[in-house]
Protein backbone atom coordinates (compact mmCIF):
# COMPACT_ATOMS: atom_id res chain seq x y z
CA UNK A 1 0.00 0.00 0.00
CA UNK A 2 2.73 2.49 0.56
CA UNK A 3 4.67 1.78 -2.28
CA UNK A 4 1.27 2.45 -4.23
CA UNK A 5 1.01 5.38 -2.90
CA UNK A 6 4.12 6.69 -3.59
CA UNK A 7 4.15 5.72 -7.05
CA UNK A 8 1.05 7.32 -7.49
CA UNK A 9 2.39 10.67 -5.89
CA UNK A 10 5.79 10.34 -8.26
CA UNK A 11 3.14 9.43 -11.33
CA UNK A 12 1.49 13.09 -10.30
CA UNK A 13 4.41 15.01 -10.27
CA UNK A 14 5.29 13.53 -13.66
CA UNK A 15 1.49 14.37 -15.22
CA UNK A 16 2.00 17.94 -14.01
CA UNK A 17 4.99 18.25 -15.85
CA UNK A 18 4.54 16.40 -19.15
CA UNK A 19 3.20 17.30 -22.11
CA UNK A 20 0.07 16.99 -23.39
CA UNK A 21 0.97 13.55 -25.66
CA UNK A 22 2.17 12.31 -22.45
CA UNK A 23 -0.28 13.40 -19.96
CA UNK A 24 -3.04 11.08 -21.33
CA UNK A 25 -0.93 7.38 -21.48
CA UNK A 26 0.14 8.85 -17.68
CA UNK A 27 -3.19 9.09 -16.49
CA UNK A 28 -3.96 5.47 -17.96
CA UNK A 29 -1.38 4.50 -15.42
CA UNK A 30 -2.17 6.36 -12.69
CA UNK A 31 -6.20 5.36 -12.88
CA UNK A 32 -4.67 1.42 -12.86
CA UNK A 33 -3.01 2.33 -9.84
CA UNK A 34 -5.65 4.61 -7.82
CA UNK A 35 -7.94 1.09 -8.57
CA UNK A 36 -5.26 -1.11 -7.53
CA UNK A 37 -5.28 0.57 -4.23
CA UNK A 38 -8.80 0.80 -3.74
CA UNK A 39 -9.26 -2.93 -4.52
CA UNK A 40 -6.30 -3.28 -1.45
CA UNK A 41 -7.42 -0.50 0.60
CA UNK A 42 -11.15 -2.65 0.59
CA UNK A 43 -9.71 -5.70 0.65
CA UNK A 44 -7.63 -4.94 3.93
CA UNK A 45 -10.81 -3.20 5.66
CA UNK A 46 -12.73 -6.21 5.20
CA UNK A 47 -10.27 -8.25 6.71
CA UNK A 48 -9.88 -6.58 9.57
CA UNK A 49 -13.56 -6.04 10.09
CA UNK A 50 -13.70 -9.78 10.03
CA UNK A 51 -11.09 -9.79 12.62
CA UNK A 52 -12.91 -7.83 15.24
CA UNK A 53 -16.11 -9.33 14.65
CA UNK A 54 -14.12 -13.04 15.38
CA UNK A 55 -12.35 -11.44 18.57
CA UNK A 56 -15.67 -9.80 19.63
CA UNK A 57 -17.72 -13.31 19.22
CA UNK A 58 -15.00 -14.81 21.45
CA UNK A 59 -15.56 -12.37 24.30
CA UNK A 60 -19.29 -13.17 23.88
CA UNK A 61 -18.40 -16.40 23.83
CA UNK A 62 -16.12 -16.78 27.06
CA UNK A 63 -18.96 -15.10 29.14
CA UNK A 64 -21.98 -13.24 27.69
CA UNK A 65 -22.81 -11.00 30.87
CA UNK A 66 -19.20 -9.10 30.92
CA UNK A 67 -19.29 -8.68 27.01
CA UNK A 68 -23.04 -7.36 27.56
CA UNK A 69 -22.35 -5.26 30.46
CA UNK A 70 -19.30 -3.63 28.47
CA UNK A 71 -21.55 -2.74 25.87
CA UNK A 72 -23.67 -0.61 28.19
CA UNK A 73 -20.84 1.27 29.69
Amino acid sequence: MDTLRKQMRKLKKQIRAASSEETNGLLVIWRQLKARHSALSRAESARKKRSQKRRSQERFIRDPFQFARQLFQ
